[in-house]
């Protein structure tokens, strides 16, 4: 289910915890996006990929190897006693468990000593805009020495590549950790943020031609939607920076210095994405500044144009009142040449009036 920036504002108050909710007792926070939770373990090494669905922590500690690397992957949340008793079997912290069940949860990393808990937003684009152009979810990752334990609300194709680069042997990924699975992972997430910004960009570039246009037809609503949009994306993605740096920094042994690179090249595209995002979010503001300016200036076009045809018609309409009293002594009324006269001098008089305001340059 998609998930527009009003819209998860509004459901973040709806559906928090209670205040002074006992911590690890809390249920799940957030919307049921699949029938049933599914559990998946993968253990892999050079040569195979061993891969097996469960239904509790007990049988996922079971299938794991006992030194090859394991990614256990968990879709769907709202079951939370089927994903506590996974986070229970690898010792995980009750502060822990309740970030992973609540969806409204921001992005974050912290260092548990055994394990790192990285928390962030998956976020794919829509094919036709709308106030839900975009889809977000919960994502969740647990790094440990050997097991990369994973968390998200709904199936996603962000990461189809990923995995089929695991099972088929291609790449790094069967001779690597699980530290580099969680970089994997964190950069296809990563990649997509960079997908949906190139496509606000593309309408950023559509409304800014559009206003260059003299006929152009662009609604503030649509420059307020895009706002929005551009300003959600910069919120999600400042904090996905900071995960970045701290994986670069980590010194607790969880992830190994060939990673290093890695990590460098997920820092850079997070700091590439934010520079983008901030970007859009100016080019959006000086948009609608530049829209109000346009309407300004067609508003003021269109006074010039009405002030001008009241003011020629000024003298016309005192000229024609003064002739349209009922006096008996107004000589000119008997005149032959009183009529044409007046309508010479209405011309007369509407064009020099005219001719001077285009002099002026008034009109």
């Amino acid at each position: 289910m998609a998930s527009s920036p009003k819209s998860r504002r509004h459901r973040h108050r709806r559906d928090s915890r209670p205040p002074a909710a006992v911590p690890g007792t809390g249920a799940f926070v957030g919307e049921r996006r699949v029938p049933e939770v599914s559990i998946t373990v993968l253990d892999y090494g050079h040569h195979e990929v061993r891969e097996q669905s469960v239904l509790d922590g007990p049988q996922c500690l079971a299938f794991e190897g006992a030194d090859s690397p394991t990614w256990v992957r968990t879709t769907g949340l709202h079951d939370a006693a089927r994903i506590r008793s996974v986070l229970d079997a690898y010792h995980i912290h009750p502060l822990v468990q309740d970030d992973i069940l609540n969806s409204n949860q921001g992005p974050k990393l912290e260092d548990f000593g055994d394990y790192l808990f990285i928390t962030a937003k998956i976020l794919t684009c829509r094919p036709t805009p709308s106030d839900d152009r975009f889809e977000v979810q919960h994502f969740c990752l647990i790094l440990t020495k050997r097991v990369l334990l994973s968390f998200q609300e709904a199936p996603s194709p962000i990461f189809d590549p990923v995995l089929l680069r695991l099972r088929q042997g291609k790449g790094r990924l069967r001779l690597q950790g699980p530290d580099y699975l969680a970089w994997a992972l964190l950069d296809a997430l990563l990649d997509h943020y960079l997908v949906a910004l190139d496509d606000l960009e593309e309408e950023v570039a559509r409304l800014d031609e559009a206003l260059t246009l003299p006929d152009s037809r662009v609604d503030l609503p649509e420059i307020h939607q895009l706002r929005a949009h551009t300003n959600f994306i910069y919120r999600l993605l400042r904090p996905l920076r900071e995960v970045a740096v701290g994986l670069q920094h980590h010194e607790g042994g969880l992830t190994t210095p060939a990673l290093t690179p890695f990590l460098r090249d997920l820092y850079d595209h997070a700091w590439r994405a934010i520079e983008t995002a901030d970007h859009l979010r100016e080019a959006v503001t000086s948009i609608r500044e530049y829209h109000q300016a346009v309407l300004s200036q067609r508003l003021n076009e269109v006074m010039k144009v009405l002030a001008a045809i009241s003011t020629i018609f000024l003298p016309l309409t005192f000229i024609a009142g003064v002739y349209g009293m009922n006096f008996d002594h107004m000589p000119e009324l008997h005149a032959h040449w009183a009529y044409p006269a007046v309508w010479v001098l209405f011309i007369a008089l509407g064009l020099g009036m005219l001719s001077y305001f285009r002099q002026r340059r008034w009109l």
